[in-house]
C-alpha cells in the first residue's frame, strides 16, 4: 500500500532526512510525500530532491510556521493528489520505528482515524490521542486504549482515510500551534472515530517549557511577549479556537485565563492552555 505523508518543514535537514530514513524501513507500507519547504536555507531542498521517493515539494517563504504550512500543504494534495487510500498527517522531527505501519495495516479501517502515538527518548508518553474531561481541560492518551474513541490529537502522526481527509481541512486563521487540535475536533464532530494505534509508532521528545510563555521562572511581561509571538499562544488564535468549539462564553473567560495566572504568578502548566 502506498500512503501519501504530508508535513512542513524549517530549517532541520538532518532530522527530516531521519524522518524519511526511518519511514522508508517498511516493507509493505510505501510513502509517497506532499512537503512545505517553508524556506530553508540549510540545504533542506537539497535534501529532500536526493531522496528516492516521490516527493512533491511545495516551497514557502519562511512564514507560513507550522498551521499555515499544513494548510497549504493539505489543500495542495487534496487538488493534486486525490487518489490516495490514506493520507498521513506527521512532524518531521519525529525518528519512526522500523516495520510499525507494516503492523498498522491490519488496523486500518475507512471510517476511522488511526493515531501513532509518540513517546520520550525515556519510553514515556509525548503525544498521541485527546479526550476532552471537563470544559477544555483534556487528557492525553498513548498506546494501551484501543478501544477509546478520542475528541482530537497531535498530529506528530495521524493516518487518514481518503473520504475524511477530503471532506476536513486545517483552519487557516492559526498561525502555529491548536491547528491540529481543532483539526481533529472537526474530524470527531463529524462523527467520525479517532482511535490510537496498540504501540507506539516513534520518538520526538515532548516540548520543553523552558523558554516559553508557561515558563514560571521568567518575569510576567516576557512571559506575555512570548505567548502573543507566533509560536506561542496568540490571543486571537486562542479565542477563535476556544468559540470555535466551545462557545463564545467560553471564549470571552477563558481566553484570559492565562493572563490572569501570568500576572497573579500562578501555575499556567495545564491542559486546555
Amino acid at each position: 500500500m502506498r500512503i501519501l505523508a504530508i508535513f512542513t518543514c524549517f530549517n532541520r535537514r538532518d532530522l527530516t532526512e531521519r524522518s524519511i530514513r526511518t519511514l522508508r524501513e517498511n516493507q509493505e507500507v510505501i510513502f509517497d510525500y506532499v512537503v512545505v519547504n517553508d524556506g530553508s536555507t540549510d540545504g533542506t531542498a537539497e535534501m529532500l530532491a536526493a531522496q528516492p521517493e516521490q516527493i512533491d515539494v511545495v516551497n514557502g517563504d519562511g512564514g507560513l510556521f507550522w498551521n499555515r504550512g499544513m494548510y497549504e500543504a493539505i489543500e495542495h494534495t487534496k487538488k493534486h493528489h486525490p487518489d490516495y487510500d490514506y493520507y498521513m498527517l506527521m512532524n518531521d522531527d519525529t525518528k519512526f520505528f522500523p516495520g510499525v505501519f507494516d503492523e498498522m495495516l491490519a488496523s486500518l479501517k475507512g471510517d476511522t482515524v488511526m493515531v501513532g502515538a509518540i513517546c520520550n527518548e525515556d519510553g514515556s508518553l509525548s503525544y498521541g490521542g485527546i479526550k476532552y474531561t471537563k470544559g477544555i481541560k483534556y487528557k492525553k492518551y498513548g498506546p494501551g486504549e484501543q478501544e477509546l474513541c478520542f475528541d482530537t490529537f497531535n498530529a506528530n502522526c495521524a493516518v487518514i482515510p481518503h473520504d475524511i481527509f477530503m471532506q476536513v481541512g486545517i483552519d487557516p486563521f492559526y498561525q502555529h500551534s491548536i491547528g491540529d487540535f481543532d483539526y481533529g475536533l472537526q474530524i470527531s464532530k463529524k462523527g467520525y472515530v479517532i482511535r490510537v494505534f496498540e504501540k507506539y509508532v516513534g520518538e520526538c521528545n515532548d516540548n520543553t517549557l523552558q523558554r516559553t510563555w508557561q515558563d514560571e521562572s521568567l518575569p510576567r511581561m516576557e512571559r506575555i511577549r512570548l505567548k502573543e509571538s507566533r509560536k506561542g499562544l496568540p490571543f486571537a488564535d486562542w479565542f477563535h479556537f476556544l468559540r470555535k468549539n466551545f462557545g463564545l462564553g467560553t471564549a470571552i473567560v477563558r481566553s484570559m485565563t492565562p493572563y490572569i495566572r501570568i500576572l497573579l504568578g500562578t501555575k499556567t502548566r495545564y491542559s486546555g492552555a
